[in-house]
């Protein structure tokens, strides 16, 4: 997936001048809410034009929410205050190469870490698809709190991402006719996924530079892995696989299961970075304690 930001995106396909940027970074800056919604509410470009533009750009396909029916299993898996606060509606679950996904519509496609974390908590790796951002606030509100959406939840009038306040007082309207469905809905839970202060999108600090570090890590643990597959595991990629052996068993005959647990334990390491719950000296004393040739 590509790692420019939506502003790149929109600024190199002409949807959008560098002035109505720089006045959508600066209002975000106030209201907290991602760039693309900011640029929407100012009026810079419209819902459909950015969900169409995201698309062609990072090659992901468009979900309408409103002509789906979301299967349950999926919305289970992550909790209504997590979606609101990423803007993310999970709605499938899909097989590919005999492997289950989790196929989550996405405003921001590029929010790695809502990712992460969605795929560190299920165990499943997520299938994204882009998503108008009044098309996710609805599926939230029907799918979670049991709520008809009203047109305020268009983007078009600013709002929070993360609204419990305003959702619960929105599940005392008359609730929508039952869509499909295999289970019964899930209950409101304000509990977050993984308790913590997340880094705003955007902002570099210790944190994201250690998860960006992290990152790298992991792609020369990955690198080495592949290497060394035909000759067998060598010393220099032993330490994370060793870690995951102690704690689950003998991984050496489920190379499946090596690869799903690595990419766990990695998303769980950045996750806890951007969060404070890891320093760059406790990651270097513990976990980069190898050759980084």
């Amino acid at each position: 997936m590509s790692r420019k930001r939506i502003g790149e995106i929109l600024l190199e396909r002409g949807a959008i001048t560098t002035a109505e940027l720089d006045a959508g970074l600066k209002a975000q800056r106030q209201t907290q809410q991602r760039l693309g919604a900011t640029l929407v509410s100012l009026g810079a470009i419209t819902e459909p034009m950015l969900v169409q533009a995201l698309s062609e750009a990072l090659e992901i396909p468009v979900v309408d929410l409103r002509a789906v029916a979301p299967d349950w299993a999926a919305v289970h898996l992550v909790r209504a205050r997590f979606c609101e606060q990423h803007e993310v509606f999970p709605y499938a679950l899909e097989s590919v190469g005999g492997r289950r996904q989790l196929v989550v519509a996405m405003t921001d496609p590029l929010n790695k870490s809502a990712v992460e974390e969605i795929e560190f908590t299920t165990g499943l790796k997520v299938s994204p698809r882009v998503a108008a951002l009044s098309g996710v606030r609805a599926a939230i509100l029907r799918y979670y709190h049991k709520a008809t959406p009203s047109p305020a939840a268009s983007p078009s009038r600013p709002a929070p991402s993360a609204a419990p306040s305003a959702a619960r007082g929105a599940a005392q309207r008359p609730a929508a006719p039952p869509a499909p469905s295999r289970a019964s809905p899930p209950e409101d839970d304000d509990e977050e996924v993984i308790i913590g202060e997340e880094v705003p999108p955007g902002e570099n600090t210790a944190r994201t530079s250690l998860a960006e570090l992290i990152g790298k890590r992991e792609a020369q643990r990955r690198k080495k892995r592949g290497k060394s597959e035909s000759k067998g595991r060598s010393s220099s990629t032993s330490g994370v696989l060793d870690d995951l052996e102690y704690l689950v068993g003998d991984l050496r005959e489920e190379p499946d299961r090596v690869e799903e647990l690595e990419r766990k334990f990695w998303a769980l390491m950045r996750i806890m970075a951007r969060k404070g719950m890891l320093t760059n000296e406790e990651f270097t004393r513990e976990l980069d304690d190898t050759d980084e040739g």
